[in-house]
């Protein structure tokens, strides 16, 4: 598993979040909300746990 965190607009986030949807190899869980930076109204924080999609270990 890998915790993922990212950031950038919300159009930015969006579309890069749909490229890691088409990726049969891995899944997105325990995925947050878009969480605005404080001190701007522009970026935005995102947070989740990828896993791939195949593995066999087991998900706390």
């Amino acid at each position: 598993m890998v915790k993922l965190r990212i950031q950038g607009t919300k159009i930015e986030l969006k579309k890069f979040l749909k490229v890691l949807a088409r990726n049969k190899l891995l899944t997105l869980e325990n995925e947050s909300e878009f969480i605005p930076n404080k001190g701007t109204e522009k970026y935005y924080r995102y947070y989740a746990e990828v896993f791939f999609a195949d593995s066999k270990l087991e998900r706390r």
